[in-house]
C-alpha cells in the first residue's frame, strides 16, 4: 500500500477542467439561471403581490360593511373576480385574509400616528402634546371611515380577532398612556379617567358617528376630512369646555 511521505511529487499530475469550480452548474439537470428566468420570476412575484393586495382591498370592504361572520370567501372571490381556489392559494383561509386586512388597518394608524407621538414627546407642554395626539387620532380615523368601522367592529367583540387587534394596537395605546399621565397633572377634567377608560371613550366618541348611518350622511358632505365641529365636540367632551380649544 502506498503512503504519502514528505513532499514527493505525484506520479500523475492532477487535471481539472476549466469549469470545475464554476459557481453556475452546467449539467442538463441544472441549467444556468439566465436574465430571462430572473425577470420572469420577478414578474411572477409582482403579480402575486398585486393579487394579494386586490384581495385585501376587496376583503376590507366586505368585512367593514358585512362583518366577519357574514363575509364569505365566495363573496370576496366575486368582489375580486378571482376563484375560490385562488383565494385559498394566496391566503389559505378567511381568518388569514382577515389578519392581512387587520395588519393593513393597524399599519394605516401606525404610519400616521407614530411620527406624531414622537413629536409630542418632545413638546414642553404635556397637555398641549396630548391634545395634539388625540385630535390627530380623530382625524386619521375620519380619513378612512371604512378602516375605522372594521376596527370598531372587532374591538366590540371578545374573540381571537379582538385579541389580535388589542395586542397589536398596544403600540399606540402604551405611548398615548404615558402622555395621558403627564397631561392629567395640568387638566383636572382628566382625573375622572384612567388611561384605559380615556382610550375607550376616545374610541367610542370617534367611531360612533362612523357606524351610525344618520351621522355618516353628515360626514359624507366632506369626504376624507372630519368636520371641525365634530372634532371640537369630541375634544370638549374629553378635555372639558375650558381645554377643548387649541
Amino acid at each position: 500500500m502506498a503512503h504519502c511521505t514528505g513532499s514527493q511529487p505525484l506520479a500523475t499530475p492532477l487535471y481539472f477542467p476549466p469549469n470545475a469550480f464554476s459557481a453556475t452548474p452546467t449539467s442538463r439537470n441544472h441549467p444556468p439561471v439566465t436574465n430571462d428566468r430572473r425577470k420572469r420570476g420577478k414578474q411572477s412575484a409582482e403579480a402575486a403581490a398585486h393579487t394579494r393586495q386586490e384581495i385585501i382591498t376587496a376583503a376590507t370592504e366586505c368585512f367593514s360593511s358585512q362583518g366577519y361572520e357574514a363575509t364569505t370567501l365566495r363573496g370576496i372571490a366575486q368582489a375580486t373576480g378571482l376563484t375560490h381556489g385562488s383565494l385559498r392559494h394566496h391566503f389559505g383561509s378567511k381568518l388569514d385574509i382577515w389578519r392581512a386586512v387587520a395588519d393593513t388597518v393597524l399599519e394605516h394608524y401606525q404610519s400616521h400616528m407614530l411620527p406624531i407621538l414622537q413629536d409630542a414627546t418632545q413638546m414642553e407642554n404635556p397637555l398641549q402634546a396630548f391634545k395634539q395626539v388625540v385630535e390627530s387620532f380623530i382625524r386619521v380615523s375620519y380619513s378612512d371611515p371604512m378602516l375605522a368601522r372594521l376596527l370598531m367592529g372587532e374591538t366590540a367583540t371578545d374573540n381571537e380577532r379582538a385579541d389580535y387587534v388589542r395586542a397589536n394596537f398596544l403600540s399606540l395605546h402604551t405611548p398615548i398612556g404615558l402622555l395621558f399621565e403627564r397631561a392629567r397633572e395640568q387638566c383636572p377634567w382628566l382625573n375622572q379617567h384612567t388611561n384605559d377608560t380615556f382610550f375607550l371613550a376616545l374610541l367610542s366618541l370617534t367611531f360612533f358617528p362612523l357606524i351610525v348611518p344618520g351621522v355618516q350622511q353628515l360626514l359624507d358632505k366632506q369626504p376624507g376630512k372630519a368636520p371641525q365641529q365634530q372634532v371640537e365636540r369630541i375634544m370638549g367632551i374629553l378635555f372639558g369646555p375650558v381645554h377643548s380649544g387649541p
